[in-house]
């Protein structure tokens, strides 16, 4: 039995099309459950099912064999997964957001809100201008809106949330995937199942 774990956020969907495809039996999945995990294909898959930031941790410490998560996540947490495929579905990206198109100037100091601060040190650590990292846990874009922050970092998809809040994609900077995430021993007992489903994955096209 190969232990999988699926996000509970905002790549769910782009999970189950991918494992659909990988040959897990997924349709059979309840929408409705509240149930925390079930088992698939004969009792060969168990899926739990965790939120996106826990998720890494299972299959770290070996209690998930797999599973899938955003690699806006896995930049900013600690462990040794290995990373076979990332998905094309449920992309987004990082941008820079404020309330107009000016970045600051060479020299000056942003203060900067964002709830990744590795990925903005890492992603501003060539910049000429600083930046004061202002950790947040959500709501992200009302930071700039209210002067709590020049710009902030977060997330966009369709960026509707920003239109609809006077805000604007000031720069892209990372384009986000889904990944398939292995624990190295697991990787090691299920080998041929994982090759298996990233081949099917790569034969349609849906992992880069």
């Amino acid at each position: 039995m190969i232990r999988l774990a699926l996000p509970k956020g905002r790549i769910r969907e782009a999970a189950l099309v991918a494992f659909g495809v990988a040959g897990v039996e997924v349709e059979k999945l309840d929408p409705e459950t509240r149930a925390l995990t079930t088992r698939l294909n004969g009792g060969e898959v168990e899926v739990l099912f965790l939120k996106d930031w826990d998720l890494p941790l299972y299959v770290e410490r070996g209690i998930a064999d797999c599973g899938v998560v955003g690699s806006d996540v896995l930049g900013e947490v600690d462990g040794d997964l290995l990373v076979p495929a990332r998905l094309r579905d449920g992309a987004c990206h990082f941008s820079l957001i404020g309330k107009s198109h000016d970045l600051p100037k060479a020299g000056e100091q942003a203060r900067l809100a964002t709830k990744y601060p590795k990925t903005a040190r890492r992603l501003l650590a060539d910049r000429s201008w600083g930046a004061e990292i202002l950790e947040l846990s959500g709501s992200v874009e009302l930071a700039p809106m209210l002067d709590l922050a020049d710009l902030a970092l977060d997330i966009v998809q369709t960026g509707r949330t920003l239109r609809e809040n006077g805000l604007i994609e000031v720069e892209v900077l990372d384009v986000i995937h889904p990944c398939l995430v292995v624990h190295r021993a697991a990787y090691q007992r299920h080998r041929a199942v994982l090759n298996a489903w990233v081949s099917r994955l790569e034969a349609a096209e849906l992992a880069l």
